[in-house]
């Protein structure tokens, strides 16, 4: 068991057959932020999307949780289903997961698709958001999801009813998860923990995403990695334009062999 994670992770699969699909979600979303890509991909993969520790139907984390414990329990999740490899997509936190998942396995990951993050990783916002969370509680859970959208994509009814969806599944334990990750998160691996990094890199990011700067640097530190923009998407691309983040993504899994379509 994944060190201060008591119990296993909340997941949901589709595609009962094919190589391995792991989706990680941002914070504070859960599994739900993926609802495209695990439906699309499954006509050719087995998609499995997780909610973190404390996130979703997940057991909350205890204290002293990191990013590498969320990873573990993510390969604890990879296990059920294969003692081999898979495709790993990340977002904002999500992206850290999956960094770290490779740091852990690297022999497994066979492809690393990340998004919404950037180097170095923010640490201020996250000192921040860890006190407004203190402060305001979960309604500020609402207004951090549609901040994850362009400015048009905040205004759209589909995208302010997934952030209704997400909320309504708050527990007892979501707000003392959510400042726990932001603490956890505020403390980011060196330069050398992503230069070591070895497996195949897609890096995606919305033109509109505060991250997109930081994107671009983060291939220069991540070795042999792709670079990919998403024109007027903001943080959550995958949702906001998911033909767009798909196309990207089926590109990069054929020229690696792994697109079976």
């Amino acid at each position: 068991m994944a060190r201060h994670i008591p119990g296993p992770l909340y997941y949901e699969q589709q595609g009962a057959t094919g190589t391995p699909m792991l989706f990680l979600h941002s914070t504070p979303d859960d599994h739900r932020v993926w609802l495209y890509q695990t439906a699309h991909f499954s006509s050719w993969y087995r998609t499995i999307a997780v909610d973190f520790a404390g996130y979703g139907r997940s057991p909350a984390p205890q204290p002293g949780a990191t990013i590498a414990d969320q990873a573990a329990a993510c390969w604890e999740v990879i296990d059920r289903f294969t003692a081999g490899g898979a495709i790993i997509h990340g977002n904002s936190m999500g992206a850290q997961v999956a960094v770290h998942m490779v740091a852990q396995q690297p022999e497994r990951a066979l492809a690393v698709i990340i998004s919404g993050t950037g180097y170095p990783p923010p640490t201020a916002p996250m000192i921040r958001l860890m006190q407004r969370y203190r402060d305001e509680g979960l309604k500020l859970r609402y207004e951090q999801i549609l901040e994850h959208f362009s400015p048009a994509g905040q205004a759209h009814p589909l995208l302010q009813y997934y952030a209704r969806m997400v909320t309504e599944l708050d527990n007892v334990s979501t707000l003392d998860s959510i400042i726990a990750m932001n603490e956890a998160l505020s403390h980011p691996a060196p330069e050398e923990f992503y230069r070591k990094l070895a497996a195949p890199f897609l890096i995606l990011c919305g033109t509109l995403d505060r991250s997109h700067a930081g994107a671009i640097e983060m291939q220069k530190v991540i070795k042999g990695s792709d670079f990919r923009s998403i024109e007027d998407a903001g943080h959550a691309c995958m949702i906001e334009r998911p033909w767009d983040y798909d196309r990207h993504c089926i590109e990069f899994l054929a020229t690696l062999g792994l697109f079976p379509g």
